[in-house]
């Protein structure tokens, strides 16, 4: 067959056909480019009431609210952390019940701060009555001490109060609405959030938001700065119970490790632990690493 009977063959089309060929390259050019022309990050608070109906949909996957608990009698039972950065120097006393601080420590802060005491480091607060270890890393990484000259001879009961606080969003806790209050969050990357929040079972890092797919790493970096993670209220995955549609549904479970999950297990009983999990041959360290977090016997 000639070259000029081969295009003539295969390569030549009708009007009709190339109208059609025309038309579906289109349609997948305004599929490809509409979602970035329809969801910039810019000034969304017009468009908020629109989205409220579609996004309270979402928000019936949202993780439970954390619960945490003292051994020491003192420390009475509280599901309260909403943690924000402040200044010790600064802060109103009773702003850190955000962080499940029991009155009388507050009442101690307060009384250490009224008698002149300054507060140059952040490990000075350990220096409070009452404030045991575990209460005290949870505030420390958002305690920040503005720094002041070490010339300036002004009284410390004339410290100049400059706020500095900042509320924080919980990943794990936050709906639709909440999440697009903070900045450079939209409703796209709301939405994203949020459907990877409940693939997961919940956030155990803010740099788990870099494996979204669509999302930029800028996006990541612009929004870290007013997040935080509890990873108290994850929901894990029992690996003894859990059938294919389950295992295989988790975004760090392939088709192919979920079968071989559920062949070891029906071969050899039941996971006592992650030394029984390695024993499978398909499962690797890097993905079990990741897993672990999310898994129970």
């Amino acid at each position: 067959m000639s070259f000029k009977q081969f295009v003539k063959d295969y390569l030549n089309f009708t009007t009709r056909e190339r109208w059609g060929i025309t038309g579906l390259l289109v349609l997948i050019a305004l599929f490809y480019f509409l979602p970035n022309l329809l969801f910039k990050d810019e000034d969304y608070s017009k468009e908020l009431k629109a989205f409220e109906k579609e996004i309270a949909a979402m928000d019936s996957g949202s993780a439970d609210e954390p619960n945490y608990e003292y051994t020491n009698n003192d420390y009475q039972k509280t599901d309260l952390f909403e943690p924000f950065y402040f200044d010790p120097n600064t802060v109103d006393p009773q702003k850190l019940e955000n962080f499940g601080i029991p009155q009388y420590v507050i009442k101690s802060f307060a009384k250490y701060r009224n008698a002149g005491a300054k507060f140059y480091k952040k490990e000075d607060l350990k220096k409070l009555y009452g404030l045991k270890p575990k209460l005290y890393e949870r505030m420390a990484p958002y305690i920040k001490i503005e720094e002041t000259d070490p010339k300036d001879n002004t009284s410390k009961k004339d410290y100049k109060k400059t706020e500095t606080e900042r509320a924080l969003v919980d990943l794990n806790t936050a709906d639709s609405l909440t999440l697009l209050k903070v900045k450079g969050i939209g409703p796209y990357l709301s939405s994203k959030i949020i459907k990877y929040r409940n693939a997961l079972g919940g956030y155990i890092s803010i740099d788990q938001l870099y494996q979204i797919f669509n999302i930029k790493p800028e996006q990541v970096e612009a929004i870290k700065p007013f997040v935080f993670v509890n990873s108290s209220s994850i929901k894990r995955l029992n690996v003894n119970t859990a059938d294919y549609s389950q295992l295989n549904w988790h975004p760090y479970i392939s088709s192919k490790e979920a079968n071989a999950i559920i062949t070891y297990r029906k071969q050899h009983g039941l996971y006592k632990s992650r030394l029984d999990l390695e024993k499978v041959i398909l499962l690797n360290k890097e993905m079990l690493d990741k897993i672990e977090p999310y898994l129970e016997y």
